[in-house]
């Protein structure tokens, strides 16, 4: 991807925008090595291989923009955190259903980042990333939907019409007769039940491989919560006679082996679930049913609460790599 040259130095939110996807990607990157070591079915292969070029491509750019500025490159996570080798953990599907579920972290990530930069050749790269998640996207989504897999978000068969809201009742949620959820309600509600089914498979086959014991039990703890999200968001549904997505628990397989290192594990987990905060905030934004909106800022809570003890326990360790830091000029002081 060709980019202009620069003079200016990056900006912090520029630096940022390249330490994070060094990170995410350098994960990604073992991941999908040992998917594309024992994945079978052609089709899922060939968006394997599309993923992992884009991942391998992003690494170098990302390392190239932050030594001509005179930052190091982040170690994130090598061969060192990977055992392509190690028996299969999950099947084919999940596989696919994985990536589509990543491409779409993927989007929310560097839409974020395109926001904050202003350096032309930042620009230039960063829209380019977009362009190439948004074709992954693409050819995820279109091998889910040939072989049937994708779960589609329920469709309305009653008539429409254009109308306005009359009366202030149309927010409340608790007493009396509710209305019916809305279209946009279940836009956020169904894409968070995509995404929690999704990370729970991960918990319950990172569970079952982790060498550390305080790893095992967060990743039992986590799925805990995740299946308790998924029944509130499952109800939100089915109260209205609205169908829910599949689930996946029966595409792991039952090896024991560890294909990840538990750091990788664990910043992966801990990742997803701050995460999660942003696209409950975001579901919850769009509700105008008070009882939803009151449900989303539980579960926001509740996740946060897990997401910081997976911070703690990442530290603890020593697995956590510190970003770049601004100036402390009060140290600098101290010590002269």
């Amino acid at each position: 991807m060709e980019t202009s040259d620069h003079k200016t130095k990056i900006s912090a939110s520029e630096l940022a925008n390249l330490w994070t996807q060094y990170i995410n990607d350098s994960l990604s990157r073992c991941m999908f090595r040992y998917f594309l070591n024992h994945v079978q079915d052609q089709d899922i292969i060939h968006v394997l291989q599309y993923a992992l070029e884009l991942t391998e491509r992003h690494l170098q750019t990302a390392e190239d923009y932050l030594t001509k500025d005179g930052y190091p490159t982040p170690k994130g996570f090598t061969d060192e955190d990977v055992s392509i080798e190690a028996p299969p953990l999950f099947t084919d599907m999940y596989i696919i259903v994985y990536l589509h579920i990543m491409a779409i972290h993927g989007l929310t990530r560097y839409s974020g980042a395109i926001g904050n930069v202003v350096r032309e050749d930042q620009r230039k790269y960063f829209i380019g990333v977009i362009s190439e998640t948004l074709e992954l996207y693409d050819r995820a989504t279109k091998v889910l939907s040939d072989k049937g897999i994708i779960s589609k978000p329920p469709t309305f068969n009653n008539h429409q019409k254009v109308e306005f809201i009359k009366k202030q009742n149309f927010i409340k949620g608790w007493l009396g007769k509710r209305r019916p959820i809305s279209a946009v309600e279940i836009s956020g509600i169904y894409l968070n039940l995509q995404k929690t089914l999704t990370k729970t498979v991960l918990e319950l086959g990172f569970s079952q491989v982790a060498k550390s014991k305080d790893v095992r039990r967060f990743m039992e703890r986590s799925r805990s919560l995740c299946n308790h999200h998924f029944k509130m968001l499952c109800s939100m549904l089915i109260e209205e006679n609205l169908h829910i997505p599949r689930t996946f628990e029966s595409e792991v397989t039952d090896s024991t082996i560890p294909p990840f290192s538990d750091k990788l594990m664990m910043f992966h987990i801990s990742s997803l679930l701050s995460s999660a905060i942003g696209y409950y905030g975001e579901a919850m934004s769009i509700c105008q049913r008070k009882d939803l909106s009151v449900d989303f800022a539980k579960m926001i809570a509740e996740i946060g609460l897990l997401a910081e003890d997976g911070m703690n326990l990442l530290i603890e360790n020593e697995w956590m790599e510190q970003p770049p830091l601004a100036t402390d000029h009060e140290d600098l002081a101290k010590n002269k």
